[in-house]
């Protein structure tokens, strides 16, 4: 069998959100014959915030229940690459896995690499001062303790294993090539096509690479920020049985385009410390209360990668599903660009749009309320919305603004999603247009589309902009 046959390539995605223990009951049918169960996580960045370590405890001891086979995490274990965060890491851990072992006394396998933040070099030493303050260093204690100086040494201290550039690991016959971030090539991976031809790698089963940085052109597409130089991904074409993991770029796994399919896989890792969200919104959701990671499941004919929101122990949406052995890449962006399911408000959805008079500089607020698409009921939630605004001038003329709205809680399962949302645009683009000056003189006309995040819109539920009493 060869290796783009073994792989195959993902099949389709479900249309509706698991039960919630799905994800852990051992013994359900769903889970009879798997081979491997690996918890994944990225940029948890552990620094003095008791918050930060306790996200990363929640998250494993999560893994813990769902006995998992190991733990990837993509990088940034430590916020800024000093042995006290570091420590931390290695022991909580240790307070969750003691001896790395599971809850049946089995080994739990540490797949952890560093991030540009462990192994930062001098290129983040604007950090420096705040770094000396927090922990009462001079600039010699400082440098005693900064892991990118002694980056073999310091990880061999701390987490008793050997240390090189690039890692090779086996878990229960399936290889894991780690790749930690180089501050001296830290757009690429030096070395690592002579790695790969010098371990043994199974073609007939998928393997698993992982680095820090986004690999260029695969998920969240081309715009995302801290992309690699390309040269890794044209090497991993020539392994179709690959299927790698990244992060760095902190976005959220509610993101359909997080996976990506072509001659190889790729998956977006999210932060589980805090998201930075997309360009172009008028809102902006709290990234920090967002605790997101991923559960790989491998069986015989497929795998499984399941999006976790660990703060409400739910899934983020439908479990991406890989047959092994398929000749079809249904999770190809451009593919998913032509097949994605639309988001829909439900039937009688309704609008409600306020003028109100602004503080301060703003002239004027449009208040919006309207339902939350979260695909209980539909199956397809909404990624964003797209609000249009038409404002009727004097002389029968349209002043249109288009803006685009996150829900408030988008970063996390839609379980956690309220029935209906509330946003506040500012209209001072509109300050010299009659149709705003009182509700005597025009209108202003809104509409608002549910999205999805490869482009598709769904129906438009509109309404004329009423002037509020208050």
């Amino acid at each position: 069998m060869s290796g783009a046959a073994a792989f195959g390539i993902i099949g389709a995605i479900r249309a509706s959100v698991q039960p919630s223990n799905a994800l852990f009951c051992d013994e359900s049918t769903a889970l009879k014959g798997r081979r491997l169960r690996i918890g994944i996580l990225s940029d948890i960045h552990l620094d003095k915030d008791a918050a930060a370590t306790q996200k990363f405890k929640r998250a494993l001891e999560t893994f813990r229940s769902g006995r998992v086979d190991g733990v990837l995490v993509c990088g940034d274990l430590a916020d800024n690459g000093i042995v006290p965060q570091l420590e931390e890491v290695a022991r909580t851990w240790e307070a969750v896995f003691p001896s790395s072992k599971g809850l049946d006394g089995a080994h739990v396998e540490r797949l952890f690499h560093y991030g540009d933040h462990d192994n930062r070099g001098n290129w983040m030493s604007g950090e420096d001062k705040r770094v000396r303050s927090q922990y009462g260093w001079t600039e010699a204690e400082l440098a005693e303790n900064a892991c990118f100086l002694r980056p073999k040494e310091t990880w061999e201290s701390i987490f008793g294993e050997p240390w090189s550039q690039i890692v090779h690991k086996r878990v229960k016959g399936y290889d894991f090539v780690l790749a930690h971030f180089n501050p001296h090539g830290r757009n690429t991976t030096p070395g690592l096509k002579q790695f790969l031809e010098g371990i043994s790698i199974n073609p007939a089963k998928p393997f698993f690479y992982s680095q820090h940085r986004v690999l260029r052109n695969t998920v969240c597409g081309p715009g995302v920020w801290g992309q690699d130089d390309g040269s890794v991904g044209k090497l991993l074409c020539t392994y179709p049985n690959c299927c790698a993991f990244c992060g760095h770029s902190h976005q959220s796994a509610v993101r359909e385009d997080a996976i990506w399919q072509g001659a190889f896989t790729a998956v977006q890792v999210p932060s589980l410390k805090y998201l930075i969200q997309e360009a172009g919104h008028e809102n902006k959701p709290d990234e920090r209360c967002a605790e997101q990671g991923m559960l790989l499941d491998v069986y015989d004919e497929r795998m499984a990668i399941h999006r976790i929101d660990f703060a409400n122990g739910k899934p983020l949406g439908p479990s991406w599903e890989m047959p092994l052995g398929a000749n079809v890449r249904p999770f190809a962006h451009e593919t998913r660009r032509r097949s994605a399911p639309v988001p829909e408000f439900p039937a009688g959805a309704r609008l409600i749009a306020e003028i109100k008079q602004g503080g301060g500089a703003v002239d004027r607020l449009l208040s919006l309320e309207f339902p939350v698409v979260n695909g209980l009921q539909s199956g397809v939630r909404a990624y964003d919305y797209e609000v249009t605004l038409d404002a009727i001038l004097f002389g029968g003329d349209v002043q249109r603004s288009v803006r685009r709205v996150f829900a408030p809680d988008c970063h996390f399962a839609p379980l956690a999603d309220g029935e209906t949302m509330k946003v506040e645009l500012s209209l001072r683009e509109f300050r010299k247009s009659r149709a705003l000056k009182s509700p005597k003189t025009g209108a202003l006309h809104v509409s608002v589309r549910p999205r999805e995040v490869f482009g598709g819109i769904g129906r438009a539920i509109e309404t004329d902009a009423i002037y509020s009493k208050a």
